[in-house]
């Protein structure tokens, strides 16, 4: 059964995966009352099917021990894409580090800005998945383009990504040694005593 065309059984019938065989028999009465095609004509049939298939199969001890060893790796599978899904500040400096090499490339030779893929990944030293993303994302977002040779370089739009990003980096290291620097003392009163002097009078 492939994750594609999984379907959650316990989902359909609203039970838990750790229902018994008497308690998802009870919920599947109810709720075959509830959407059975006869007794409510605008029940939707495919999810009645389902239900039944889902009745089938989980009160069956056979089929159901075959279904839950497909369920838990669907379980799994779902847990590896959460995983992968949470967008890391790693990545988002190795997409940088891209354009900068692109970018480093184009001002070292305008007659061949060209990078290639396995260049990048050696240089990078990333997985193949990961660079594919990056390129794939570089590409939706016209920072780079493909020359005729099939190698990848920096377009006009990267150039100034590239330049901006530089500009917001120095801006906020700007900022940071500001508020690090020690404040200046507060400038004596007027016609208080200079520190260490005393006012002469005529």
């Amino acid at each position: 059964m492939k994750s594609a065309e999984f379907i959650d059984y316990y989902e359909v019938l609203e039970v838990s995966p750790n229902a018994n065989s008497e308690t998802i028999e009870k919920i599947f009465r109810y709720l075959a009352h509830r959407h059975h095609p006869d007794v409510s004509p605008d029940s939707d049939k495919t999810r009645f099917t389902r239900m039944v298939d889902a009745y089938n199969t989980l009160t069956n001890a056979e089929s159901r021990a075959a279904y839950d060893i497909e369920y838990h790796k669907h379980i799994q599978d779902q847990a590896a894409l959460v995983d992968s899904a949470e967008v890391t500040g790693s990545e988002v400096i190795d997409r940088h580090r891209m354009l900068s090499l692109f970018y480093a490339q184009r001002r070292r030779d305008m007659k061949n800005p060209g990078v290639g893929a396995m260049a990048l990944q050696r240089i990078l030293g990333c997985p193949e998945q990961v660079l594919e993303f990056q390129l794939w994302y570089l590409r939706e977002k016209d920072w780079v383009t493909r020359e005729e040779n099939g190698l990848l370089s920096i377009t006009a739009k990267g150039v100034e990504e590239i330049e901006n990003r530089s500009m917001d980096w120095a801006k906020d290291r700007l900022l940071t040694d500001q508020s690090n620097m020690p404040s200046r003392p507060p400038a004596p009163a007027s016609g208080a005593p200079v520190s260490g002097q005393e006012c002469i009078s005529s």
